[in-house]
């Protein structure tokens, strides 16, 4: 069956208090912006410095904290390295420019990280997942995925990729706008990892995500996947079984 992609109903829990970090008036009021727009969070108090952010936290006792890098003086990874020793640090979500700084995030145990520009979509992801620690509330949470490129790590959403590819014991990851990443592992081990409800093997060397499904193609006797990346993928012969849920992603897609 192919996932719907409407929000799934929850009981309403109290608003998570919630602390933006940013040196540039400009990306605060943006991200200061769709923190108001989520009926889920209470925007408590911004700051503009890494020193702000401390002030403000004891202040404020924030519960989650979306907080620059780049900052003149005393830098994100500064402040949250500061938190850390709080009997109840609050939950970080740092938003950055750079992917590079991903590596320094999780060793400084920032649950997360959001990339500028930042989208309504990403940012939505990563307050579910923020909602689900804070709160303890069982939903339904997509974690994020990190690979390497080059020297930088890279945080992907199932939703990102498009489909995978097998090349040997490699996985080549094809997404949606941006980029394709390779993984040193066998398709099967890759797609332990990952939603049956999302994602679908058609091929032994293809693994598709049935969000990004926009119409199945026959001919010849066989079937073809088409994708929103423009990619057009054959369907195995002994995977026809799968062809009615194909078109009903297709459908649900379009």
């Amino acid at each position: 069956m192919c996932p719907a992609n409407s929000a799934r109903g929850a009981t309403r829990q109290p608003r998570i208090r919630t602390l933006v970090v940013d040196d540039e008036p400009l990306a605060r009021d943006l991200m200061s912006s769709l923190v108001r727009r989520d009926a889920g969070l209470e925007l408590v108090g911004t700051a503009a410095s890494g020193s702000e952010a401390l002030a403000a936290v004891a202040s404020y006792d924030p519960q989650l904290l979306l907080l620059d890098i780049q900052m003149p003086s005393l830098d994100g990874i500064s402040v949250a390295e500061q938190l850390a020793t709080r009997d109840v640090p609050p939950y970080i979500i740092f938003v950055t420019a750079h992917d590079s700084y991903a590596l320094q995030a999780f060793e400084v145990a920032v649950r997360d990280y959001l990339v500028k520009p930042v989208s309504k979509r990403h940012f939505a992801a990563a307050i579910r997942r923020a909602r689900q620690r804070i709160g303890g509330v069982a939903v339904d949470v997509a974690e994020p995925l990190i690979v390497r490129s080059g020297d930088a790590l890279v945080s992907l959403l199932p939703d990102d990729i498009v489909w995978v590819a097998a090349a040997n014991q490699y996985v080549r990851l094809h997404t949606n706008g941006r980029g394709e990443y390779m993984l040193s592992q066998s398709l099967r081990q890759f797609s332990r990892g990952l939603s049956n409800k999302t994602f679908l093997r058609i091929h032994r060397s293809t693994l598709i995500n049935k969000n990004h499904v926009t119409g199945v193609l026959s001919s010849d006797g066989r079937y073809r996947a088409e994708m929103t990346d423009g990619n057009i993928l054959d369907v195995a012969r002994n995977r026809r079984a799968v062809i009615s849920e194909l078109l009903a992603c297709s459908r649900a897609n379009n």
